[in-house]
């Protein structure tokens, strides 16, 4: 019974790390590649797009243009 409280502990803990780290990144300013117009998001956006490195899926609410943006000021 006591494995089943660590479990639930251990979960939550890593949930609760992972909700402060995508916050974290949501302070950032983002770049659109088509547009090249910098924008901020809200922290749900980023939690529920795919990304790959530095770059998310995230629409551009300037052009509309659904695709990889850039986290303005960090280099590849």
């Amino acid at each position: 019974m006591g494995w089943i409280i660590v479990t639930a502990v251990v979960i939550a803990a890593a949930f609760i790390l992972c909700a402060l780290y995508v916050k974290q990144i949501a302070k950032h300013n983002f770049r659109c590649k088509k547009c090249s117009k910098e924008f901020t998001v809200n922290w749900r956006t980023i939690l529920f797009s795919q990304h790959y490195e530095n770059e998310y899926e995230i629409k551009c609410p300037h052009c509309g243009h659904k695709g990889c943006t850039d986290i303005s000021g960090k280099d590849k």
